[in-house]
């Protein structure tokens, strides 16, 4: 632990605590006031715009702030990155155009990656190995307490005061959070080492991920125009990640130090984490289309579903934060791969005629496995974590994970346009759906179905090669020690847990 004093570390808890929260509840408050924001700017094609861009700026800002955090201290790179977000903030809330509220949603998301990338971090800085599962499991609370309040509190603000207090309320949220970060850091440990930036590898890193994301999304759509745009996406996503690993492997500060992945903790753990992303968004993406389209929901069905996923998600990574020291990353890493696995057999028995409770306790397996493999990945990673280094270590499993859950979300499109191209699915063609999906002929729903199906058996295939994966996890655990694998001599055995 850092030489803090205990009010001092418990100040900062609260402070990251309520950064995070800021960036965990925009998430749900948006989605819930998208639909008056167009009704006032307009701007229906670009729709889409307002949650991919923020997704992809958060991607592409992890791995970066945490380097930076390495080189400049935590304490700086934090209150910069919820300055960001708080000042996008406002800019949302004064934005006049679709554009333009999408150009700040793009710097809200620079800020969300850097307070939720930053959070592992500076957690990590502050408690020993054996204490960071326990902590981390707080920070997932904050996630879960924001899918529970987020759609209220956007609702009540649309209603009485208008959608732009949906942003502008991050400001004085963001102002009490930035107080209490620059009392409260004031003396950490992780100053920094005010080296050099690789601005060379940090360009080619944002080229590489921003091509690849926009790839994904066109891809996802389907069209052939849009696929012949996906590929030279990807064309160019490829050149930009060979010309990184070239930058990257000859830095004297590299944005992401490529011997990070030597380290079979990080690849390991990293790995289930990016093939469960790939699974779960498609999960959270598809499965409130099926519950309406297939088992004939209401609207409100389909999206409260979720809801069981999500506090599941929280209570797997709280447990697996407190059990983590006695069971070790691997056999954790196994529970959590195993119970994705079999959340997403139980799916595929669903049928037209199975009830909406099925596939929320169907969610509840899958948020558990979810949850369990988060907080495992990043309590492993952080202990094995070279000296110097826990910023980027604490930020690249969810880099990976995010663009994971991108190409899951776009593999799982198209293959469900696949199955449903020709179909009349617009239920605003139908007679007597009034806009909605749950009169849908059988027809429809049938070739709707088998589309969701055939995405669900591709989230299922990157669970199971995640297993053998998960089988890799070292049999170590944070109160064995930190950095176990990276110090330990040749030729001798692994510790137990």
């Amino acid at each position: 632990m850092t030489a803090l004093g205990t009010r001092q570390i418990w100040l900062v808890v609260i402070a990251v605590d309520l950064a995070m929260f800021l960036a965990a509840l925009d998430t749900t408050v948006v989605g819930t006031a998208m639909p008056t924001v167009v009704a006032s700017l307009g701007g229906l094609s670009l729709f889409s715009w307002i949650f991919s861009i923020y997704l992809l700026t958060a991607t592409v800002a992890l791995p970066i702030f945490g380097r930076l955090s390495d080189l400049f201290g935590r304490r700086t790179m934090f209150l910069a990155a919820v300055w960001i977000f708080t000042g996008a903030s406002a800019l949302c809330g004064l934005a006049t155009s679709m554009v333009a509220l999408i150009a700040a949603r793009a710097l809200q998301g620079i800020g969300a990656g850097g307070i939720f990338g930053l959070s592992q971090a500076v957690f990590g800085e502050l408690f020993p190995p054996h204490r960071r599962g326990k902590m981390q499991g707080y920070l997932a609370s904050v996630w879960g307490v924001a899918a529970l309040v987020g759609p209220l509190i956007g609702g009540l603000l649309v209603q009485y005061a208008g959608w732009r207090w949906t942003f502008f309320v991050n400001v004085p949220v963001g102002a009490a959070a930035s107080y209490m970060l620059m009392v409260g850091l004031r003396g950490l440990a992780g100053a920094g080492t005010r080296r050099r930036i690789d601005y060379a590898g940090a360009g080619c890193l944002t080229g590489a991920v921003v091509a690849l994301m926009l790839a994904l999304l066109a891809w996802g759509k389907g069209g052939a125009g849009l696929r012949t745009g996906a590929a030279a996406g990807l064309l160019v996503a490829v050149t930009c990640t060979a010309a990184f690993l070239w930058v990257e492997s000859r830095a004297p500060e590299p944005i992401v130090p490529l011997g990070l992945f030597r380290s079979r903790i990080f690849v390991s753990t990293t790995g289930c984490l990016f093939l469960s992303g790939v699974a779960m968004f498609g999960v959270i993406s598809y499965l409130p289309l099926f519950v309406q389209g297939v088992l004939r929901g209401s609207a409100v069905q389909a999206g409260t579903v979720l809801t069981p996923m999500t506090l599941s998600w929280v209570l797997g990574s709280a447990l697996g934060g407190r059990v983590v020291n006695r069971l070790g990353y691997r056999r954790l890493a196994v529970a959590a791969m195993t119970g994705l696995a079999a959340g997403y057999v139980l799916l595929l028995r669903l049928t037209p005629d199975s009830p909406i409770r099925d596939a929320a306790w169907i969610g509840i397996v899958l948020g558990l496995g979810m949850g369990t493999i988060t907080v495992t990945t990043i309590v492993a990673v952080q202990s094995a974590a070279p000296p110097g280094q826990i910023g980027v270590v604490s930020t690249l499993p969810f880099f990976f994970r995010n663009i994971g859950a991108s190409l899951g979300v776009a593999v799982m499109g198209a293959l469900l346009n696949a199955y449903v191209a020709g179909v009349p699915l617009n239920p605003h063609a139908l007679p007597g759906t009034a806009g909605t999906l749950e009169a849908l002929p059988p027809l429809a729903r049938g070739q709707l179905a088998a589309g969701i199906r055939a995405a669900f058996l591709f989230g299922l295939a990157a669970v199971v090669a995640g297993w053998p994966l998960s089988a890799l996890v070292p049999n170590a655990s944070p109160a064995a020690g930190g950095r176990l694998e990276a110090r330990r001599p040749a030729g001798t055995a692994e510790p137990s847990p």
